[in-house]
């Protein structure tokens, strides 16, 4: 081989390598649904349609309860964040969940509801996270059972726990547990309970790892407690897709010249 096609050789071999390394780190956006037009601090429809960037029309339905108040809910602390996941950045800036309380108007200490997400046809693998806040726990009062003052959201699809994004909220650290299609999430402290940070955790994101036609999300909710829940679509950043694509393109032009 000359000089010339080795020093081309080796630099194609750089550059495959630097493209590599630029593939396994991308930058992804997380667009969180929207519950417009209800304003913030009002009760959503228990069945209403939003509007969910690249997907379209997505029905978020409820199940209603005598225990439970609800509202649209942003809280300024987790809206705008950035995780870090396997090399990948994970950021958003308008996160918002429905939020419900549970006051227990009728004495029973844990009180189950849930959410489904109905898309208008069927989202790829890996498109969407689900992101939980506030999840409580306490210790039990004489004579409750211990998994009866936690609040646990549980969810029939394949997925992984990116992190915790907590705006130096004092909140407790989420626990992430999975098995072959399920995945749940709780409070992962133990303790007096009853207050921050057992009371709360921050926003906890997801990714379901399945192609679905509808998502539903299970929450066993416990008295007293305050959660949230919402789901995003990731979408990489058009800077990073530029950049895999322009190193692509530089690759290939010294490629047919070494040729």
């Amino acid at each position: 081989m000359n000089t010339r096609k080795s020093h081309i050789a080796a630099f194609a071999g750089i550059a495959l390598a630097l493209i590599a390394s630029s593939a396994s780190a991308v930058a992804y956006n997380v667009n969180w649904m929207q519950l417009t037009p209800t304003p913030f601090g009002s009760a959503p429809p228990f069945s209403g349609t939003y509007n969910l960037p690249g997907i379209g029309a997505v029905q978020m339905t409820y199940t209603a309860h005598p225990d439970f108040a609800e509202a649209r809910f942003q809280n300024p602390a987790l809206a705008t964040g950035t995780l870090n996941y396997g090399g990948d950045t994970y950021s958003w800036t308008n996160n918002e969940v429905l939020g419900r309380t549970n006051w227990a108007w009728s004495g029973v200490l844990n009180s189950p509801w849930q959410v489904t997400y109905t898309f208008p046809g069927t989202v790829s693998a890996g498109q969407i996270v689900v992101g939980t806040i506030g999840l409580g726990r306490r210790n039990p009062n004489p004579n409750e059972s211990p998994i009866d003052v936690i609040t646990r959201v549980t969810v029939l699809q394949n997925g992984t726990y990116f992190g915790d994004w907590t705006g130096a909220l004092n909140v407790g650290p989420a626990s992430f547990s999975s098995g072959p299609g399920i995945f749940s999430l709780m409070n992962s402290l133990s303790g007096p309970g009853g207050a921050d940070p057992w009371w709360n955790t921050g926003l906890s994101l997801v990714r379901v790892n399945d192609a679905m036609n509808s998502l539903t999300v299970y929450f066993n909710q416990t008295a007293g407690d305050g959660a949230g829940v919402n789901i995003g679509v990731l979408t990489p950043e058009p800077a990073t897709l530029g950049l895999l694509a322009m190193g692509g393109l530089a690759l290939l032009r010294r490629t047919r010249k070494a040729g």
